[in-house]
């Protein structure tokens, strides 16, 4: 089956989770190898590592070194609440908070910040870009970007609220981010070019729109959760 040029390895990614959902792969079942499927696709090597990278971030898929790629569950894992930590409500619960908190830090951080706050954003951001190139999903470096921000505020109080409960936001970061890889709502380059815009307003100084930028970022998250059933409106 040959593909066509656009988004070549998000389409391999989507036959191959029809397949799976569909039954035609199974729980078990090893796959052909990355140069088996790419003759298949009619695609590159690049492209089929890819796709097998998104399958594995959503935990569709297990790729054992030495040993081959194999499927590991017929629906994708998008949120882990078999941890205690995170449960449906406390990702409302901390969504609720990152809209009162991070609005107005990224409003204070575009009037306080520093030469070195801009350093330290600017880090954060380039480890996201190069996290996602490196077929990861980034959720580690994103968050350091919106602490990065509250710490700019030069507000002590908003950025150990933030950091307090780092893990659990990191946590919401990646379902997010799995969500987005499965549904196909949005890129992780339309990802990091939100955040590239939230710090562009911040080094202008230009206060309502950093606070309005954060804001739209934090609804279109609020958004995908609801989409997704993990969040009510």
């Amino acid at each position: 089956m040959k593909i066509s040029n656009q988004k070549i390895y998000e389409q391999v990614a989507d036959i191959l989770i029809e397949k799976i959902e569909k039954g035609e792969l199974e729980i078990g079942d090893k796959l052909p190898s990355i140069q088996k499927l790419a003759k298949v696709y009619g695609v590159s090597n690049a492209s089929i590592r890819e796709a097998l990278n998104a399958l594995r971030m959503i935990g569709l898929i297990e790729i054992k070194h030495g040993y081959g790629t194999f499927i590991k569950a017929k629906h994708p894992q998008l949120f882990d609440f078999s941890h205690h930590t995170l449960n449906a409500q406390r990702v409302q619960d901390i969504l609720e908070l990152r809209e009162v908190v991070e609005v107005s830090t990224a409003q204070f951080a575009s009037i306080r910040r520093t030469d070195q706050d801009i350093e330290m954003m600017e880090y954060a951001l380039q480890e996201m870009k190069d996290a996602i190139k490196e077929g990861k999903s980034g959720e580690y470096a994103d968050l350091k970007f919106h602490l990065a921000i509250a710490k700019s505020s030069h507000n002590t109080l908003l950025y150990e609220l933030l950091n307090n409960i780092s893990d659990l936001i990191q946590q919401t970061m990646e379902g997010t981010r799995k969500i987005y890889i499965y549904s196909r709502e949005k890129t992780m380059e339309k990802l990091v070019d939100e955040h590239h815009q939230i710090l562009e307003a911040i080094i202008a100084k230009e206060e309502h729109k950093a606070s309005s930028r954060m804001a739209l970022h934090l609804a279109e998250v609020r958004q995908t959760l609801v989409d997704n059933y993990i969040v009510e409106k």
